[in-house]
């Protein structure tokens, strides 16, 4: 059997790196992952540090790649998700961007939230920080695991679903 992989066949996507792979094949419903421009600070020392319990992986190459788009098309393609997250500055300063979540997310699906410090407090709810290569202003957007069914309230999202207790 002869298989074909030349440039005007397409190829299924799947992760290669072995480490994202293991991330996105665990996430389960309603757990997040955070996609991070190149520019995004995650040390201990950064303005708004990572929190120690969120994992970090850093896929960048050079200036530029992996991309926000080929890091977020390869996630939706190869992963389970629902929606997304994202700034309202990314919307007012990133359109390119943008529209590469609108394409791959119905609007209903997409949620804008302030940057700072509510986006960063997102992020540390995150299960995992997948930085990428870009450059891009606020080329970064939180992914929502899951599959589309009745809406996740945001407030689950930021605070979880706790027991109370006596």
């Amino acid at each position: 059997m002869k298989i074909k992989n030349s440039l005007g066949d397409k190829m299924k996507k799947r992760i290669l790196n072995e480490r994202l792979a293991a991330i996105v094949a665990s996430l389960r419903h309603g757990e997040m992952i955070f996609i991070a421009d190149a520019g995004s600070g995650t040390s201990s020392k950064a303005m708004y540090p990572l929190d120690s319990s969120v994992e970090y992986l850093n896929l960048g190459i050079v200036t530029g790649s992996p991309s926000f788009k080929d890091i977020l098309t390869t996630l939706v393609n190869c992963g389970d998700f629902e929606g997304a997250i994202v700034t309202e500055d990314m919307i007012e300063l990133n359109q390119k961007d943008f529209q590469i979540v609108e394409k791959n997310f119905d609007i209903k699906n997409i949620h804008i939230m302030h940057y700072i410090p509510e986006y960063y407090q997102m992020r540390d709810r995150c299960k995992a920080v997948i930085q990428t290569g870009d450059y891009g202003i606020h080329a970064q957007a939180i992914l929502i695991a899951g599959y589309p069914s009745a809406d996740i309230p945001m407030k689950w999202l930021k605070e979880g679903l706790k027991k109370d207790v006596e």
